[in-house]
């Protein structure tokens, strides 16, 4: 009985280089599935937030200019640009993202067809439907990624490891669980790496590259930059990967394989072709840009400088573990960074040891292939801190940005884990003879546990919380009002009417539904020029003049103001300040 156990688990836990290939992709489908209940459990708990509201608007052919400043609106007035209508087409959601916003329009685009299909009960568009569509692509990243691993080491353990790892990745449902377009990208990533480890096969085995893996990586590659600029990163990072190849086989054999590199060469022409399609738009980016300037560094002063660092380390273990560290007490986050830093730890010695295993057949093809993948994650991880520390853009230190290297990371683990096949594993074994399994297989065992827990984790709002909390505002906001209700937000961008059409869509939650018909916003909008000394993100004349003429008492409410407003000429008294994620809420009485 014990060993028909052993048996059964050692072919679940990949022990099955020979299994048949009905079994493989039976197994394969249930990576899917996983991958599809954790992605889809509480995908609606979390508030939509700022970025959401940008992908809703623009996904649906609508404006945020649709939106008037500087008046009085209404719940429905303020979110109409969510309501579903037939009026508008794929080609109108691309026009105004590309006129008002700095993203390519592919996922946009699908946006619009997709959530077409669904509304809500008031004829808006549905979260569920919103978010649903990043958790298509996240759920077919799981495929993606067992062709991934079985084209890198011909090895079924590879592929399914490297699937079902990206099937509980905590980092891949925090993607996958947002309305944006990380996972439509990541699954370009997945096709694109694994185009460029079939042609560096085939380039090492003096092989012709088969000419639809030409044509359809280029293809791949603009579809990649079509979805989301960082693409870019990766196919830097490819071609930091490819040129280490070339140069490690041209030191090897001596001479050029001049036919490979012709067929190379086709495949960066043509990449290059639909990058230059894309640069006006990528140029229109300017640093300092009121989308873009909350990412310029202001400078690192004392250890701040460590903190890129720190946080690259942090995205890295997400991507494979996660333990509840939001929304619990400081014991519970004490807790579970000791059990993070210990697993990874563990983690990182065993894939050391399957790497350098791996690393000791110099001669075989499987170890140009890991140098390969080495490679690109050098590369890529060498570029963030180039454009973090040397362009003093902040990407490293927001955790959504080190999405571009992500299926490297999965596929580097797979490798490190199953190692050199069973020669690590006896090796290993030896050490734990009376374990049930193999260590490898326990391993395994333990990696998906850790994964599925990381990803109950995200999903439960324990950890990678929306960077925005209009829930907590808007709780505030009805809890502590007394009187109708005006919310005011400084604005000088679509972001600002994201953060405030946050608010408005968490009032409709059945909870507030009294506070509705009394709650009155406004987009404070002013012109900010510090060359003129304007006092930027201060209440504006024509916010006080509207204040003037409500009929008093009311509760004002200014989002993301600097300072503290002085309105005792409005007949305003500060009562408090609430600071949350996003969100800066001073809340003021005004009486006659």
């Amino acid at each position: 009985m014990r060993n028909a156990a052993r048996a059964v688990f050692s072919k679940l836990l990949l022990q099955n280089t020979q299994c048949s290939a009905a079994y493989s992709i039976s197994l394969l489908f249930v990576w899917v599935c996983l991958a599809g209940v954790l992605r889809l459990h509480h995908l609606t708990l979390k508030p939509l937030w700022t970025d959401e509201f940008s992908t809703l608007v623009f996904g649906l052919g609508k404006s945020f200019k649709d939106v008037p400043l500087n008046q009085l609106l209404s719940a429905s007035t303020l979110l109409e640009p969510i309501r579903l209508t037939s009026d508008t087409t794929m080609a109108d959601a691309a026009d105004r993202l590309l006129s008002e916003s700095n993203h390519p329009p592919l996922y946009f685009m699908l946006t619009h067809a997709w959530v077409h299909h669904f509304s809500d009960s008031d004829g808006y568009v549905s979260v569920w439907a919103a978010r649903s569509l990043s958790v298509l692509f996240g759920v077919l990243a799981v495929p993606a990624m067992y062709l991934a691993g079985w084209i890198a080491c011909r090895s079924k353990a590879i592929a399914h490891l490297s699937a079902v790892l990206m099937a509980v990745s905590p980092f891949g449902i925090y993607l996958a669980q947002d309305a944006r377009h990380y996972t439509l990208a990541v699954l370009w990533m997945i096709l694109s790496i694994t185009c460029l480890l079939q042609a560096v096969r085939c380039y090492v085995e003096h092989k012709p590259i088969p000419r639809f893996l030409l044509l359809g990586w280029v293809g791949i590659n603009s579809l990649g930059i079509a979805s989301h600029y960082f693409f870019l990163m990766t196919l830097a990072a490819e071609a930091i990967a490819l040129a280490t190849i070339l140069l490690y086989t041209r030191k090897k054999q001596m001479d050029w394989d001049w036919s490979g590199i012709r067929q190379f060469t086709i495949v960066i022409v043509g990449t290059a072709a639909s990058v230059a399609a894309w640069a006006p738009f990528f140029f229109s980016i300017r640093q300092g840009d009121a989308l873009t300037g909350w990412l310029d560094a202001d400078g690192w002063q004392d250890w701040t400088w460590i903190n890129p660092l720190l946080h690259t380390l942090g995205s890295i273990v997400s991507m494979v573990m996660l333990f509840p560290v939001q929304n619990v007490d400081d014991g519970v986050v004490i807790a579970s960074a000791i059990c993070i830093t210990g697993f990874a730890l563990m983690l990182g010695w065993f894939c050391y040891r399957g790497i350098a295993a791996k690393l000791g057949h110099s001669k075989s093809n499987d170890y140009v292939l890991l140098l390969l993948l080495l490679a690109f994650l050098g590369g890529a991880i060498a570029l963030l801190f180039l454009t973090t520390y040397g362009l003093g853009v902040e990407l490293a230190q927001v955790f959504r940005y080190h999405f571009f290297y992500f299926p490297g990371i999965l596929l580097l683990v797979a490798v490190g884990i199953v190692g050199d096949g069973n020669r690590v594993n006896r090796k290993a074994a030896g050490l734990y003879p009376c374990t049930f399994l193999g260590l490898r297989q326990w391993l395994i065992v333990v990696l998906i546990a850790l994964g599925i827990i990381g990803s109950l984790t995200v999903s439960s709002d324990l950890g990678y919380r929306k960077l925005h909390r209009p829930d907590r505002i808007v709780r505030e906001i009805d809890r502590r009002s007394e009187h109708p209700i005006f919310i005011s937000i400084s604005h000088q961008t679509h972001g600002q009417t994201g953060r405030l059409m946050a608010l408005a869509w968490e009032l409709r939650s059945p909870r507030y539904q009294a506070s509705i018909p009394q709650t009155s916003f406004l987009l404070d909008h002013q012109p900010c020029a510090p060359e003129t000394k304007h006092p930027c993100y201060q209440p504006s004349d024509n916010l006080r003049h509207l204040i003037d003429e409500m009929h008093h008492p009311i509760d004002l409410w200014l989002i993301n103001y600097e300072g503290q407003a002085r309105l005792s000429g409005e007949g305003c008294e500060h009562q408090r300040t609430r600071r949350t994620d996003g969100y800066k809420a001073q809340h003021y009485t005004c009486h006659v």
